[in-house]
Parts: C-alpha cells; sequence; structure tokens
C-alpha cells in the first residue's frame, strides 16, 4: 500500500522514519484518522513497512508503533460509575462494542499486540493535574513580577468547567488559557495590583466567569 502525497505531512513521516529508524511512533486519536490511513496501519503492522509517494520503501521494523483513541470512552466512562468496577475483567465486552460501533475494524485492533484500557481520572487525581497545570502560570506569573495563590476554589474551578470524560484532563488546560489567564491579564491591565502582590481567586472572582 502506498502513502499518497510526496509533500506535506505524508512525506515528513516518510523523512522523519528513514532519519530515525529505532524510536517510537506515537499514533494520536487514532480513531479520527481516515479509514486509508487504518488500511495503510493494516499493511505497517503486519509487513512493517509502506511505499511513500514515490514509490520507496518506508521500513518501520524497528519502531514501536502506539496509538491512543478515545474511542469507547464513553462506554467505559459508564462502567467506572459502578464502585466494584473492573475493567480489565469487561475487556473483551468493551472492545466488542467498540468495533459494533464501527469506529475500528476487528482485523485492525487484533494487528496490535496488546489493547489497554485506562481507567477514568479520579477527582482528586484531576486536582493534581490541575495544580500541576496551574503552578506553570504561576511561574510565568513570578517572573512578570507577582505572585499567584493556587487556591482550592481555583482548582475546583478549573477541574468542573474543563474537565470532560470525552477529553480527560486536556480540556483543562485550555479553561487555564481562556479563562484565568485572561483574568489574570485584566488585572495586570487595569493596574488593579502592583509589583509583589499577590493574586488570589475566590469563589466570587470566578463566579464571574461563564
Amino acid at each position: 500500500r502506498t502513502l499518497v502525497g510526496a509533500d506535506g505531512k505524508a512525506r515528513r513521516l516518510a523523512n522523519v522514519v528513514r532519519e530515525q529508524p529505532y524510536g517510537v511512533l506515537l499514533v494520536d486519536e487514532f480513531e479520527k484518522a481516515h479509514h486509508t490511513v487504518h488500511d495503510l496501519f493494516l499493511q505497517i503492522l503486519d509487513e512493517g513497512y509502506f511505499t511513500d509517494g514515490r514509490g520507496k520503501r518506508v521500513n518501520l521494523q524497528n519502531m514501536i508503533i502506539i496509538a491512543t483513541s478515545n474511542a469507547g470512552s464513553d462506554i467505559i466512562f459508564e462502567k467506572a460509575k459502578k464502585t466494584d468496577a473492573d475493567l480489565q475483567s469487561e475487556h473483551d465486552e468493551i472492545i466488542d462494542a467498540i468495533i459494533q460501533s464501527g469506529i475500528f475494524r476487528p482485523e485492525l485492533l487484533n494487528r496490535f499486540d496488546d489493547l489497554i484500557l485506562f481507567s477514568p481520572l479520579s477527582k482528586n487525581q484531576l486536582k493534581d493535574i490541575a495544580r500541576l497545570q496551574l503552578s506553570r502560570l504561576q511561574e510565568r506569573v513570578r517572573q512578570q513580577g507577582y505572585r499567584l495563590e493556587i487556591t482550592d476554589p481555583l482548582v475546583d474551578f478549573v477541574v468542573q468547567k474543563g474537565f470532560k470524560p470525552q477529553f480527560g484532563a486536556r480540556a483543562m488546560n485550555r479553561v487555564i488559557q481562556d479563562d484565568i489567564e485572561k483574568l489574570i491579564a485584566d488585572t495586570l491591565i487595569n493596574e488593579e495590583i502592583e509589583k509583589g502582590e499577590t493574586i488570589r481567586f475566590s469563589h466570587a472572582h470566578l463566579d464571574n466567569i461563564t
């Protein structure tokens, strides 16, 4: 099978693999790929190579291929709500549901050495991630000569508004960028705080963010 398109992403993938034949190829959100890409990976996972748009073989036999996907996230999330949920014991049932949905064909999934199900993040884990993401903002604020206090209301706001089961914790960073950073920027632009002072968010501040 040939990877069409001598220019663009297809060509860059071929070049990267040739330049670095030993490594990890991470395919993120694999379910969103066109069915022709799924067909291509049937060959790659089976035979270890593909042919680029110029007719040259690209060898991936020394690559570790990892594909991530949100396929079945709604099923996993519902099952995880049960206090006695054991996703691994229901592994085959979940994979069958994903196949029946038409997202992936069984022959494609069978090409992978293993299919790993990840449980949804707990509330405490989400808060830890939010604090980590906020600490990066905190450092940038410090470099500007101010201090940012990471309060519990701020962490709760980021988790509650940013967490989406189907997307995991990724959307929380967008809330920090779109809402928290904007609020800080407005505060600094309006000169509501002096250098060296601390920016602290209360429930009252956060309740005004829509």
